[in-house]
């Protein structure tokens, strides 16, 4: 259910909410043969109904405070939004018409506003649908006990200090999505002169994406698991937006990033000393990770299926598909500073799905201590900085099967300077 929310949500986004037809959801989010016969196999009618009732207790209970709720009216799988008030105390209530706006009639700046909450609300809803993978458990709410060795080895050197801080610096999913529409490399200089809101550089579909701040699911999921974490050990979470983010604040404590520079760009900052390193395709844009000093049995490369396939002569890919289910990488970083105890975490995905694998990595009891014992970390000591590279399983909606495949640890002379 989660993945049918996501994908349903995804294609009214794309102006796509007239093709969310019975068939289409049984073979792509629900995994039917093509041939199969909706009139046979109601699947997807079974699993919109129960969605339907899981949204409205959810907005009707632990949602009920959200901006923005999520119907999926009946007779139909093409969602709805609108913001909350006060005509509309229930979930099972009906919606006033003149705030309901669809993947059809959406226009302007409100339907980047409902998107930039519906990020939000997303991460919300999955996690209150989690399904029984995790046991039931809300991954939003991991409880981190002081029996979990792996996760204190981790994470106690970041919280020295009674109440020490631990700041967050989320991507900016914008600023990624602009850069693949407008065949745009950003450095971070660009990034912080806003060279990007330059009318000679945008037309206006391109200017609104732009201008709005919106983080991923991914994102905030790692941020509530790492407030979780500093609870448990004393800590606290002060987590910032990219684009609000200056480097006072990135020098003053311990710190996470989110994202690899494409959507974060204060991570080009660290990636100079850094074995594996961010890099793009140059004839098809697609993201990969470049092993510089690749060991006998590693990879030179290490990237995802191509999002396009198929080129013209003037450079526009024709046709663009999407795999349900292939090899994603990501890089956990832990790194330190020249000459000072200051600590930096390194967050980084090919894509959604990986980078969500990242912050599990190292939030997560068990995968932490999975991720600890590929490098070879002794137990019951500090973790040393390493960089470690992972590969996941992307499927709809989540991921699966993360494993390292190749790491390596910093010398005194590669350590991250002020």
């Amino acid at each position: 259910m989660r993945a049918f929310l996501l994908y349903i949500t995804d294609q009214a986004e794309l102006g796509r909410a007239d093709q969310l037809k019975e068939q289409t959801i049984g073979v792509e989010v629900l995994g039917r043969k093509q041939e199969y016969d909706p009139a046979k196999d109601n699947i997807v009618r079974v699993r919109a109904h129960e969605l339907r009732g899981r949204l409205a207790r959810y907005f009707a209970s632990e949602g009920a405070h959200e901006p923005v709720i999520i119907t999926i009216p009946k007779g139909g799988y093409a969602p709805e939004f609108f913001s909350r008030n006060s005509q509309w105390a229930d979930a099972a209530a009906e919606p006033p018409q003149a705030a309901v706006s669809s993947g059809a009639d959406r226009t302007g700046q409100s339907r980047f506003w409902w998107l930039a909450a519906l990020a939000v609300v997303l991460v919300a809803v999955s996690s209150y649908i989690v399904d029984t993978k995790y046991g039931g458990k809300n991954r939003s709410q991991v409880v981190v006990t002081p029996s979990s060795r792996a996760v204190r080895d981790f994470w106690t050197q970041f919280f020295a200090k009674p109440n020490g801080e631990l700041r967050v610096v989320y991507a900016d999913s914008s600023i990624a999505l602009w850069q693949r529409l407008s065949n745009t490399d950003l450095n971070l200089g660009d990034y912080l002169s806003h060279k990007y809101l330059d009318s000679r550089n945008n037309n206006d579909e391109l200017l609104e994406i732009v201008s709005q701040s919106a983080t991923s699911p991914a994102d905030i999921n790692t941020s509530l698991h790492l407030q979780a974490v500093s609870a448990e050990l004393g800590g606290q979470v002060t987590a910032q937006f990219a684009r609000s983010v200056n480097a006072e604040f990135l020098h003053r404590g311990n710190l996470v990033l989110i994202g690899s520079r494409r959507s974060n760009p204060w991570v080009e900052v660290y990636e100079p000393n850094l074995n594996f390193q961010l890099h793009l395709d140059p004839s098809t844009r697609s993201p990969f990770f470049l092993n510089r000093s690749p060991l006998p049995h590693e990879s030179a490369v290490y990237g995802i299926p191509s999002m396009q396939d198929g080129q013209k002569a003037d450079g526009q890919f024709i046709q663009r598909t999407e795999k349900k289910e292939f090899v994603s990488y990501g890089v956990v970083a832990l790194l330190k500073g020249c000459g000072t105890n200051r600590l930096t975490v390194l967050l980084e995905g090919l894509n959604q799905q990986a980078t969500q694998a990242a912050g599990d990595l190292v939030t997560d009891p068990q995968l932490l201590e999975r991720l600890l014992e590929s490098i070879g970390h002794a137990p019951g000591s500090n973790v040393v900085p390493f960089e470690a590279l992972f590969q996941v399983t992307s499927l709809p909606g989540g991921y699966d099967n993360p494993k390292v495949v190749a790491y390596r640890f910093p010398t005194a002379e590669s350590c991250v300077g002020d």
